[in-house]
């Protein structure tokens, strides 16, 4: 049997026990009119966001209250990705063309920042990045036809240039558009990408040799691709589609990481195009996608339409998390009644 249908039919297996997950939603008050594409929740009391004009948003009270927080001397920066560690340990990610493209850490809840990595490439693009730990990555768009790859064993706080990610065709690129354009999933780092070619460029531990696989999601055009990797277990679940028709048909696909080659292969595209996703669990999984158009929940058998408010990024701990998006918009995730956690 090939490994796509294997993981199909482990998924059906799980139908039951993930069909009665209910997503509530509850906005908060953010404190901020700025778009906020960085999410990062750290537990059910502590998350981090971040956004445009060089913001940073923690609470430490479950959303109830959030401190808004200046970056020195980041007022033009636009923060695309926040990793938080702790209530007072975060790394933030802004994106740009040239030194534009930076990472800053704190240890101090915000108080003091320093910047650990600055872009001086003008060809260089910084996009998103993943942690498992101390462990974390960071990706940039191609540069001399190979994406930048950036690697940390401290945090963030130094960062190595990897000598060589995966290869890019012409066109093809990564999305800043919700921090979850790479993730850490099972023993892989996955790359999604978008524009000339829709893929997904695998990473495995102890190889040097990155892996490509069509995601069969994209449409050959510059706005459209693979937007979000959220892992699920040692796989990867993955969302997308054509971020300047938000209304058309999104995209999602399942990546199995269950062989050495991998599988990638196409699920029920959501009602819209969808920017982030995040899941919970592992064989028996459930799995929330966001986009400016709305938010859809899978539940392994097919998409639940969840709300027509939009957002931008969302990231979850266990059953609660939060989303978060333009205007300062900002809500708590809850995830009642969650399907149980199945470990391989």
């Amino acid at each position: 049997m090939s490994m796509t249908r294997l993981f199909l039919a482990a998924a059906m297996l799980a139908i039951a026990g993930a069909a009665s997950a209910e997503v509530r939603i509850t906005p908060q008050d953010s404190g901020v009119k700025v778009r906020l594409r960085g999410i990062s929740a750290v537990s059910a009391d502590v998350a981090w966001a971040s956004g445009r004009e060089g913001t940073v948003l923690r609470t430490v009270d479950g959303g109830t209250h959030w401190q808004v927080i200046k970056v020195p001397d980041a007022g033009g920066l636009d923060f695309r990705d926040v990793e938080g560690f702790d209530a007072m340990t975060a790394v933030v990610l802004s994106i740009g063309p040239g030194e534009a493209s930076r990472v800053y850490r704190t240890e101090d809840g915000g108080g003091t920042w320093q910047l650990t990595l600055q872009n001086r490439d003008p060809r260089a693009f910084f996009d998103c990045m993943a942690f498992e730990g101390e462990r974390g990555w960071m990706l940039g768009d191609p540069v001399e036809s190979r994406f930048q790859v950036y690697a940390t064993k401290n945090g963030g706080r130094e960062w190595e240039l990897l000598a060589d990610g995966p290869k890019a065709e012409e066109g093809e690129a990564a999305f800043a558009a919700s921090g979850t354009c790479l993730a850490r999933t099972g023993d892989a780092v996955v790359i999604g990408s978008g524009g000339s070619a829709s893929r997904l460029h695998v990473l495995r531990d102890g190889s040097a040799q990155w892996q490509s696989f069509d995601s069969s999601m994209g449409r050959r055009k510059a706005e459209a691709g693979v937007f979000s990797v959220a892992p699920v277990g040692s796989d990867a679940f993955v969302v997308g589609g054509d971020y300047k028709a938000e209304q058309a048909p999104g995209n999602a696909a399942g990546w199995n990481a269950g062989n050495k080659r991998g599988s990638v292969f196409r699920r029920i595209d959501p009602r819209g195009f969808r920017s982030g996703a995040a899941c919970m669990g592992d064989k028996t999984f459930f799995c929330i996608a966001v986009g400016p158009a709305g938010v859809d929940a899978w539940n392994v058998a097919s998409w639940n339409r969840v709300s027509d408010i939009g957002y931008d990024a969302i990231d979850l701990v266990g059953n609660i998390g939060w989303a978060s998006g333009d205007a300062g918009r900002i809500a708590r995730i809850e995830i009642a009644d969650p399907p149980d956690r199945v470990s391989d």
